[in-house]
């Protein structure tokens, strides 16, 4: 069944993370009303993972189109305290029904709404996928996989990002989310779009990210093209069963942009630790040569340091965004506040980062 959206409301709910029963009733009626039938939600387990929005799993049946179902599945919930919030839940949703069914391993999509009238925040329903989701952070801080495994998932991971990058959005819903289709535009409006996010977040300018920006924007390349952008395409966003990948997960920041921005982003030294290899999987040079065998795009190494000099000035951005949601708009996860202990040390990192794309 195709979702009908309900276009935001005046809120009459206020979101709880923590009462899961009325979360389940307010989401049972949801979903009897999507379906036009008897719906059962069994109980809901919130997950620890993700910094953004709020997850839960739960086992539902439901009918639809006389057919009986009953599958495991995942209730995504951006809270309005949230690090990204307010929230949009129809960019992710769109994003994944279209791409499925393709070469790009994503969960399915059920229902969706962006009426906070309805659980008090945007949501979306999707399949739980088998996996577990390897972490950027090792005990010795070493690589996480050895040689013969890093290849295997190494040529799916690139192989995942191609597809996306080649997908054909232009005539699906995926051409009304968020982003750029001005090639010339692609870089600049990224940079300035994170430095807007900083004066909102931080009640005081930032030197060090006030001068990256200066330099990004002079440098800005001109995208060969525009595609679907994940926006935080890296280890700990996919899962994997033994040596498969099953699904790349956390669409949150997904876009129109300049597609190099994604393996910029897959460089940044928060996802490899002290490994050698990018997202503990390949070195720079055998990513851009794998992306270029797969895609017939040609990238450059300086290509990917001018993108991976603005993932790190865009990760130091979260991390003030972190701060300000947990000092400031309550969203009680001590997570948070550990992202802004760690502000010094990104601001470093982005110094080096400019440095080396200089």
């Amino acid at each position: 069944m195709t979702a009908v959206a309900v276009e935001q409301q005046q809120v009459s709910r206020l979101f709880d993370a923590t009462d899961v029963d009325a979360i389940r009733a307010a989401l049972a009626d949801f979903v009897r009303v999507q379906t036009n039938g008897p719906v059962d939600i069994g109980p809901l387990r919130r997950f620890t993972v993700g910094f953004s929005w709020v997850t839960y799993g739960f086992r539902a049946k439901w009918n639809e189109s006389g057919q009986a179902n009953e599958k495991d599945l995942i209730l995504r919930v951006g809270p309005p305290t949230g690090i990204f919030g307010p929230y949009r839940a129809y960019p992710e949703f769109v994003t994944l029904s279209a791409l499925a069914g393709s070469a790009v391993p994503v969960p399915k999509v059920y229902w969706y709404s962006d009426d906070a009238a309805v659980l008090g925040a945007p949501f979306f329903v999707a399949s739980l996928e088998p996996g577990e989701a390897p972490i950027p952070w090792t005990k010795d801080g070493g690589p996480a996989f050895d040689d013969a495994r890093r290849a295997v998932l190494g040529e799916q991971f690139v192989s995942a990002l191609v597809a996306l990058h080649g997908f054909e959005w232009q005539r699906t819903p995926v051409a009304n989310i968020d982003g750029t289709k001005d090639v010339r535009r692609a870089a600049v409006d990224q940079v300035d779009h994170w430095m807007g996010l900083l004066a909102r977040w931080s009640p005081e300018r930032v030197p060090m990210l006030e001068m990256a920006a200066l330099w990004l924007r002079e440098h800005a390349p001109v995208a060969r093209r525009i595609a679907i952008t994940h926006g935080d395409y890296r280890i700990g966003n996919f899962l994997v069963v033994e040596d498969r990948i099953t699904a790349i997960l956390d669409w949150e920041l997904i876009r129109l942009g300049d597609p190099v921005e994604d393996l910029g982003w897959i460089c940044l030294q928060a996802w490899r630790g002290r490994s050698p290899y990018m997202c503990h999987l390949f070195d720079r040079e055998e990513l851009r040569d794998r992306y270029a065998a797969l895609s017939g795009q040609e990238i450059s190494l300086a290509e990917m340091a001018y993108w991976e000099a603005f993932g790190t000035l865009k990760l130091a951005v979260m991390h003030f965004g972190a701060t300000d949601c947990f000092a400031r708009r309550g969203f009680n996860d001590l997570r948070m506040a550990g992202m802004g202990a760690q502000i010094p040390r990104m601001l470093l990192q982005v110094e080096s980062a400019v440095e080396r794309a200089s």
